[in-house]
């Protein structure tokens, strides 16, 4: 599941993960915003808080057909989650197009501050 939480700043895109994320979470929810957020400022940065509880994506979704594909973002901060999704991130995030960083769960207002850092500039 995949929802909207209130943004950490503004242009800021927020959102809630847990359990199996499905191509309708990116579909119905992810995209659309992304889309918004390009539209209206040309940018795209990207908040996401995860629960331990956070599964990853449905296999379904990534099935090669294009259901699920990150469009290029300008930052993307993950916060909390399991102890795979840090992994996955640190492993991952060097292979990414933009800025990408993992916080804990606990250090939420630092993450919070590193994306505030990339907003200013």
């Amino acid at each position: 599941m995949l929802c909207k939480i209130p943004d950490i700043a503004e242009g800021v895109i927020s959102l809630f993960a847990s359990g199996r994320l499905s191509s309708s979470d990116y579909q119905e929810k992810l995209k659309p915003l992304i889309e918004q957020s390009r539209g209206e400022t040309g940018k795209v940065f990207l908040y996401v808080e995860a629960d331990v509880l956070l599964e990853g994506w449905d296999a379904n979704s990534l099935t090669g057909s294009g259901e699920v594909r990150l469009d290029n973002f300008d930052a993307l901060v993950l916060v909390g989650g399991p102890d795979w999704f840090g992994n996955a991130v640190r492993l991952m995030g060097p292979f990414m197009q933009s800025e990408v960083a993992w916080y804990p769960l606990e250090a939420k207002v630092e993450a919070i501050a590193w994306m505030t850092e990339r907003l200013e500039k």
